[in-house]
């Protein structure tokens, strides 16, 4: 019965894994095949979301960690190698990235005629193309002759052999550089609304050769001491790399192979910089999707507010947003949290189906609580807003908080597993943030601010929870002041932005979009499931209309006073002050200072307070402190599963850990090899950071 016990939560916990812990990396037996097949769930019936990655175009798929992105690429890439004519290439942005940044050279040259900063930006785009069209070269050169209709060592009169060598030689050659003599007007500057270089006759001659690179000419003051926009270094990068003539020659090639359309999936795009961005979706994406004739597509995964594709018609392109309430809302608004619930639905008795082959996932939960099944999985939908990682990570403690279920999964387990999680996984990214390591005082106080804003949040939860309970009014006669449910929040449309850190990071979720009572349009959103357990704070389980559009869940007010002590609307140059409420005017609309025409933007206010908390503490960067509090919450890990955990390629791990990283110079983590494995766990020193 011990053992029993024991294989069964052995098996368990691989079925958490396969949610919690999924990237990149395909999901395998112990036999080595392939189960994204046998695992797959589409977030839409009838797998909606793959037949439509199936045609051929391009696809975006929107949404915050864990809902499932990498899953379906992966999912569209398995179907996709069944063809003979259509080829699937994946590419890391993220991991790529991180390769880039810190390995990249540095073109260090008295004849270059560009500021530090700007020479180092270039340095990294130049190594950052470079990386992307290596990679590119491997996956064609592991995919066109792997399929099974065709001969091994030949396709369409083309040898293995000589279509790699022509492959070689293809790729030697688009990085090849060569000279071109041109104005900076028109290779630095690209229009007006760019000009941050200015003057119109500075001559830059680009002389580029196998080894060296030169930048020489006459360049105005400005040239070295401003930045450079990402257009001006997509020009500049032309001079490096001809892309269109790589594009023409390489679909040839693949033509001759008898290829008839190639996808590039590029996963985790998101994660890069915003200027780096830019120069990738402006030098590599938008040539290759637009100018191909159809040929080169691309399957792109993005969070949502970092999708810029400046380079791509989007009314061409079709997007799906994963995060339950945009995804459900497009077919009937009135449906989403039923939608959303079939869904979890879907993919628990899938993996369950699959992992204990055909013993009823029934026998796991206590169902003498509920009246049926399908309540447990409304609780887990309410508690993981529908993402995949997020169910697997609560059925994960769920099953710890069972001691190996000695007894049955819960209401309350779920509850105390979703309350673990909140604090394992989501709190510390604003409780902790005095010792992360941003890049200005700016970005610091963002954080304190957005702390101060989830606690007023939460303060106002708890007073409406005792002020349902005690009012006389009929909608809530039913409850009393320890069973009122206050976890609703709504906003106007207008003012949601302002709450978009809070949900990228799971604190908060959109609900639902509908009407108040003055019959303005309201964007409604609810608390964590987990934040609310820890604080009290009861979770509506009726999902009534007409009860979260009650005025005591407006807090329009409440995120108005927070911006207003909050931020302040000033000129970076001139530090001339005007009223928040014009912040529409000066940043929507692009207006200059009225003073001296410099740029007008939103500053968090600096608290003295809290600026002596920030340069009084230890500060790593944000990645560091994630494998501090992953060791914290899993104990002993390897590299890799410290990127199973993280959603982090292995080589942003070893980047995090090695030699140069201030938890190493801290002593912070300790290193043991075991099993012949490295593990890392945390140190004395690490444990007393992480307790402050």
């Amino acid at each position: 019965m011990e053992q029993e016990q024991t294989n069964l939560s052995d098996t368990f916990l691989t079925m958490t894994d396969s949610l919690s812990k999924y990237r990149r990396a395909e999901l395998k037996d112990g036999n080595g095949n392939n189960l994204i097949e046998d695992l797959y769930v589409d977030p839409l019936e009838n797998e909606l979301i793959l037949k439509s990655m199936l045609k051929d175009n391009t696809t975006l798929l929107m949404g915050r960690k864990g809902t499932g992105k990498s899953t379906i690429i992966n999912r569209f890439q398995h179907e996709i190698r069944k063809s003979d004519n259509r080829l699937s290439l994946y590419i890391d942005v993220k991991a790529l990235f991180e390769q880039t940044k810190k390995s990249y050279f540095n073109l260090q040259s008295n004849d270059i005629a560009l500021s530090p900063a700007n020479l180092d930006r270039l340095s990294l785009y130049v190594f950052f193309i470079e990386k992307i069209i290596d990679e590119i070269k491997e996956e064609i050169k592991s995919s066109v002759f792997k399929s099974q209709f065709k001969s091994f060592f030949s396709r369409d009169g083309i040898t293995e052999k000589n279509f790699n060598k022509k492959l070689d030689e293809l790729f030697k050659e688009v990085k090849k550089p060569f000279f071109v003599n041109s104005t900076a007007s028109e290779q630095v500057i690209n229009n007006d609304s760019d000009k941050e270089v200015k003057g119109k006759d500075n001559k830059i001659s680009f002389g580029l050769g196998p080894k060296d690179l030169s930048l020489s000419g006459e360049m105005k003051e400005s040239c070295l001491n401003e930045d450079l926009k990402s257009k001006q270094f997509t020009q500049v990068l032309t001079r490096f790399f001809d892309i269109i003539g790589f594009m023409n020659n390489l679909k040839k090639l693949l033509q001759s192979a008898g290829i008839e359309r190639v996808f590039i999936c590029l996963d985790d795009m998101s994660e890069i910089d915003k200027d780096s961005m830019e120069v990738f979706t402006d030098f590599i994406v938008g040539p290759l999707n637009n100018l191909s004739d159809e040929f080169f597509k691309f399957k792109i995964s993005l969070y949502p507010g970092r999708d810029y594709l400046p380079s791509i018609d989007r009314q061409k392109v079709k997007t799906y947003s994963l995060d339950y309430y945009d995804l459900y809302s497009v077919g009937n608004v009135d449906k989403v949290e039923e939608s959303a619930v079939k869904y979890t639905k879907r993919l628990l008795e899938k993996r369950f189906n699959y992992y204990f082959q055909g013993v009823d996932i029934g026998n796991f939960f206590d169902l003498s609580q509920v009246e049926s099944m399908n309540d447990y999985y409304k609780i887990i939908f309410q508690m993981s807003s529908n993402v995949p990682r997020i169910i697997g990570k609560i059925l994960e403690i769920s099953l710890q908080k069972t001691n190996g279920f000695e007894r049955k999964i819960n209401k309350k387990v779920l509850q105390e597993s979703a309350r673990q999680h909140y604090k394992n996984d989501i709190e510390y990214v604003l409780t902790k943030s005095e010792y992360i390591e941003y890049k200005s005082y700016d970005e610091a106080f963002e954080k304190f601010h957005l702390l101060e804003l989830l606690n007023i949040l939460i303060a106002k939860a708890i007073n409406n929870k005792k002020h349902i309970g005690s009012s006389t009014a009929k909608i809530f006669s039913q409850y009393t002041t320890n069973t009122a449910p206050s976890n609703y929040l709504y906003v106007t449309e207008a003012t949601e932005t302002i709450l978009k850190t809070l949900e990228f990071n799971f604190f908060i979720t959109k609900f639902s979009q509908q009407k108040d009572r003055e019959g303005e349009n309201i964007s409604v959103f609810s608390l964590n499931y987990g934040l609310c357990v820890e604080n009290n704070i009861i979770f509506d389980d009726k999902s009534d209309r007409k009860f979260r559009i009650e005025r005591v869940f407006d807090f329009n007010r409440i995120v108005s006073d927070w911006m207003s002590n909050s931020q302040e609307l000033i000129c970076l140059s001139c530090n001339e002050q005007y009223d928040i409420s014009k912040k529409e005017i000066f940043i929507d609309h692009k207006i200059a200072c009225q003073k001296c025409q410099g740029v007008v933007a939103l500053r968090s206010i600096i608290d003295k307070v809290q600026k002596e908390k920030i340069e009084s503490n230890i500060k790593i960067p944000m990645k560091e402190y994630e494998i501090l509090n992953a060791l914290k919450n899993q104990g002993a890990l390897t590299a890799t599963d410290l990127g199973d955990e993280l959603d982090r390629p292995y080589q942003s791990i070893n980047h995090s850990i090695g030699k140069n990283s201030k938890i190493k110079n801290y002593d912070f983590i300790v290193r043991e090899v075991i099993s012949n494995q490295p593990r890392f766990s945390l140190s004395q020193n690490g444990q007393e950071y992480l307790n402050n």
